[in-house]
């Protein structure tokens, strides 16, 4: 009887085992991907292994590896698994962008013309790297000081305009 308890709790944990397996390997086991390269000048804060990389809002692959570009400690180097087929061409620009209201960071590709050549790595390069851009909070950072300039000149402009003389005339 013990042999018959023992054979029933291999079985059982084979059985469980190998349907955790059968259902947890259809999202990344069953495609075939690209390795992929970019360098980003900005911090990749809140961007993890696994993140999603996503094509124009679709979901097309994962980050592999996040390090510090060797020799330039300025720049952070990101490795891409990108689904075999995705079209991206040498027009293809990768940004760092959030999800949601959630934060969660993500690269996202951008660009890739249809007539633009496919992107290829270059001789001494392991990886073809996708040029990349400023993230929405980059360019934000650098417009809203000019932003803020020019409403102060304005304002004081409106300030010039308005002395005691002028507002007695638009009060008659």
């Amino acid at each position: 009887s013990f042999a018959a308890v023992g054979a029933f709790v291999i079985v059982l944990t084979t059985a469980l085992v190998a349907g955790f397996l059968w259902l947890s390997s259809g999202k990344y086991y069953r495609k075939t991907y690209d390795t992929y390269q970019t360098y980003l000048s900005e911090s990749v804060s809140g961007l993890n292994l696994n993140s999603s990389v996503s094509y124009r809002g679709v979901e097309v692959g994962r980050v592999r590896a996040i390090a510090l570009a060797p020799g330039n400690v300025e720049q952070v180097l990101v490795t891409l698994d990108i689904e075999r087929g995705t079209p991206v061409k040498q027009d293809t620009i990768a940004t760092i962008a959030t999800q949601g209201l959630t934060g969660i960071a993500l690269v996202e590709l951008t660009g890739g013309h249809r007539d633009s050549p496919a992107l290829e790595a270059r001789p001494g390069e392991p990886f073809p790297v996708i040029a990349s851009g400023p993230s929405l909070y980059r360019r934000l950072e650098t417009s809203v000081p000019a932003l803020l300039a020019s409403l102060n000149r304005t304002s004081d402009a409106l300030n010039a305009l308005m002395d005691e003389e002028n507002r007695a005339a638009v009060k008659k």
